[in-house]
């Protein structure tokens, strides 16, 4: 809808203004509603820069009829936001499955995100069908949508979660650990995630990446060494293998060797049934690897057997107080 100021006739002052609209001379007018041009797409500053670019060109395509590039954008869109995740399996539908088995989206936002992946499909070949301008336009409003979920929503509800403590998965409550009453306390926003957990089983932490459908450097494990007499630990994603004359120059010391069983059990509860939670050693002087730094999201174990915490690098650090360096051999 658009309101306009018409001016005063121009030519003819005597023009009637009653008279038919095409006969009158051209006069000025000014939009009084909407005051300026609206700004479009999701005003989530979380929104990586890649991706709204993408929305953007959907927009301007929509703008100037390219109504099927438009479409073309929007799947674009929808790699990125895989990618941004961490999620790298092709082709996309199954990237999108494992997004949605990730817990990141769900019922008719999964179903959306479905149907977009197919409408990008068909506008980027051939096949008889028009692409309709509502068609284009539809996949922009989902596209911001899913964008606003992703990257607003799920931070809000974990953050909100952060505030309210005790979770509950499928209805039943989850016993919080000292590693989640840390980052509840420092009001950390993180996600738990459970899973099967056979005692009689160890699992290694890339069978539990594979189970969680993470990439495996996103899971973290936490070693400790003892370092010129004292014990520390060392945080590095599970892959890679810790350099131990790194880790000492890093922590500060010259000897260095891992800690033994007995050790690590002397600790207390934070290694009980030997789960090492790097945030339940707050008392120990810690170092991440450096390659932890530049991840969207970490997991590390909560402390408990079936219960994995996932959250923002940056706040690992932080709560842990550890130092940063190159502590892994690749």
């Amino acid at each position: 809808m658009l309101f306009l100021a018409i001016g005063d006739a121009t030519g003819d002052a005597g023009a009637d203004p009653d008279g038919d609209p095409d006969a009158l001379p051209p006069r000025e007018a000014r939009v009084l509603w909407p005051p300026g041009e609206r700004p479009r797409g999701p005003a989530v500053p979380a929104v990586p820069p890649a991706l709204a670019r993408e929305l953007a060109e959907a927009e301007a395509c929509v703008r100037v009829g390219a109504y099927a590039m438009a479409l073309v954008n929007v799947r674009r869109l929808l790699e990125g936001v895989c990618a941004d995740h961490g999620i790298g399996e092709r082709p996309l539908y199954r990237a999108l499955r494992v997004l949605r088995g990730r817990g990141l989206v769900e019922g008719r936002l999964a179903a959306w995100a479905e149907e977009l992946r197919e409408v990008g499909n068909e506008a980027a070949h051939i096949s008889g069908r028009p692409v309709e301008r509502e068609d284009a336009e539809d996949a922009i409003v989902l596209a911001e949508a899913l964008l606003d979920h992703l990257y607003l929503v799920n931070r809000r509800y974990a953050a909100f979660r952060a505030r309210r403590g005790p979770l509950a998965v499928r209805g039943a409550p989850i016993r919080e650990t000292p590693a989640m009453k840390l980052l509840r306390k420092c009001r950390v926003p993180f996600t738990a995630h459970q899973h099967k957990h056979d005692p009689g089983r160890a699992k290694s932490r890339r069978r539990l990446a594979a189970e969680l459908g993470v990439p495996v450097p996103r899971v973290l494990k936490a070693v400790i060494a003892n370092v010129d007499g004292r014990p520390v630990a060392a945080v590095a994603p599970a892959v890679l293998d810790i350099d131990l004359p790194a880790l000492a120059r890093a922590a500060g010391g010259r000897a260095i060797r891992l800690a033994a069983p007995a050790e690590v059990s002397r600790l207390g509860w934070a290694t009980a049934s030997e789960v090492v939670s790097p945030l339940a050693l707050p008392y120990l002087p810690s170092v991440v690897d450096e390659a932890v730094g530049g991840l969207p999201s970490v997991y590390v174990s909560s402390g408990r057997h079936g219960l994995e915490l996932e959250l923002d690098p940056a706040d690992l650090i932080r709560v842990t107080g550890a130092t940063t360096g190159p502590i892994t051999v690749r």
